[in-house]
């Protein structure tokens, strides 16, 4: 049996670590928003009636979409969409995305209902859930108390995007995004 020399084992913890890293880099989460001129991803989920839809409906006009990965954000996202009245034309459609990671034993008609109480019957139609976290994997996006929002063009790619509450100075760019 032949002994390895120190160093090498050493070498071996390195590249360790470094793999751990890499995988930590790439790992769900670690990228950020769809960027600047990106379509957004394919993913799909039910609304607060139960209807199915895919992301691929977001086509056809100027959308904000506002995007909560917790389940407390929820005055969060009705702070962006109150501001939106003030930035935007009526013209450009809200869509809310409702992302979450919730244990098995919770079902996701209990989460629905939840939501429900909380989003105003007009608007259940356009506030998409899924319990499993799909859509947020989908975006590339972790669990945060904070927003994601962004402001998409009538082809469905992503002309800004921020993590960010709506009284922020990040929020400037998505007025100015849907505003032209």
């Amino acid at each position: 049996m032949t002994r390895q020399p120190k160093d090498s084992r050493w070498g071996r913890s390195t590249l360790g670590v470094a793999a751990l890293a890499l995988g930590l880099l790439i790992a769900p989460g670690a990228f950020a928003l769809p960027s600047r001129g990106q379509p957004l991803p394919e993913f799909s989920a039910r609304d607060l009636t139960s209807g199915s839809h895919a992301s691929k409906e977001l086509k056809g006009r100027p959308t904000l979409l506002v995007v909560i990965t917790d389940k407390d954000a929820g005055d969060k996202m009705r702070g962006w969409f109150d501001a939106a009245d003030k930035h935007m034309e009526d013209s450009v459609h809200r869509q809310s995305i409702i992302t979450l990671k919730l244990p098995f034993f919770v079902s996701e008609g209990s989460a629905r209902g939840k939501a429900k109480g909380q989003v105003p019957q007009t608007y259940w139609k356009d506030t998409w859930l899924d319990k499993n976290g799909g859509m947020a994997k989908a975006l590339g996006i972790d669990t945060s108390d904070t927003p994601y929002v962004l402001a998409l063009d009538a082809q469905g790619r992503v002309v800004a995007s921020v993590h960010a509450n709506a009284d922020s100075p990040e929020a400037r760019t998505i007025w100015s995004a849907l505003s032209k």
